[in-house]
């Protein structure tokens, strides 16, 4: 049984209003600063860390259990000001796997008494390395068909891509993922239906995309995942990274970033 919790930043205005903003904290000069905010947040329950870490409308998924529920950011920072004591040691990096711009980090730690791997998702934007998303289980187990099942949604990709087939595309996303990127240090996202319809646009000019795979790497524990593919094309070589779930209907992309630039 799974149970999903989507968490999606967003401030209230009460939120803004009624409480003082914090001194800006130092730039997250590489992907392993983001994480290890991250991990310091959670560990001492400090929202302003949590802050820092992510990127206001970062998504992320928890996997355990048979129901799906929601949690915002806002929610978040306010539970962990909240909370009487810290929560335990930050989590272990275990694996970063970085481009210039976007990176995956595969995360471990011990939440109440139960193991927890957790990836993450990260993108290089103006003000320095943040966290666009995350993806966790507790007690995760080692399965060998979890691997091949992010693989398969990474080769449905591909095959997607080379027809403009918008159905396929659908087929590989979670309907609550964002696909994005980074353009001039800015972050940029748009739904799943969004990026059906460009697919339909492309296919009035072109049949398909033309592509050579150069190099790719899956990473799944549990039901629980992340990918990482490059390619090159015409107009140069591209990068995608994506945590991957398992859901009801197969394993689907949570969250997809992609940029122009080697692995």
């Amino acid at each position: 049984m799974i149970r999903t919790v989507l968490m999606a930043a967003a401030l209230s205005p009460a939120a803004t209003h009624d409480a003082p903003v914090p001194a800006p904290g130092p730039a997250n000069a590489t992907p392993a600063d983001a994480v290890r905010l991250y991990g310091e947040a959670i560990a001492e329950r400090d929202p302003v860390k949590l802050g820092r870490a992510f990127q206001p409308s970062a998504i992320a998924y928890e996997i355990d259990g048979g129901t799906v529920t929601a949690n915002y950011q806002a929610q978040w920072k306010a539970r962990l000001a909240q909370a009487p004591e810290p929560s335990g040691p930050p989590p272990t990096i275990e694996r970063i796997d970085a481009g210039e711009t976007t990176a995956l980090a595969r995360l471990r730690s011990v939440r109440d008494g139960r193991p927890l791997v957790d990836y993450v998702l990260l993108a290089r934007l103006a003000g320095g390395w943040r966290i666009v998303g995350t993806l966790r289980q507790p007690d995760p187990a080692e399965d060998p068909a979890s691997a091949a099942g992010v693989a398969g949604v990474v080769d449905d990709k591909f095959e997607a891509d080379r027809r403009w087939d918008e159905a396929g595309l659908g087929e590989t996303l979670d309907p609550r993922a964002l696909v994005m990127s980074v353009e001039d240090g800015e972050f940029v996202a748009a739904s799943v239906a969004e990026w059906r319809a460009r697919y339909v646009d492309r296919r009035k000019t072109s049949p398909g995309a033309r592509f050579e795979v150069t190099s790719r790497l899956v990473d799944a524990q549990g039901d629980v995942g992340m990918a990482r593919w490059s390619f090159r094309t015409e107009s140069g070589e591209w990068t995608d990274r994506a945590l991957m779930l398992r859901t009801a209907s197969g394993w689907r992309m949570a969250a997809l970033l992609f940029v122009r630039e080697a692995p």
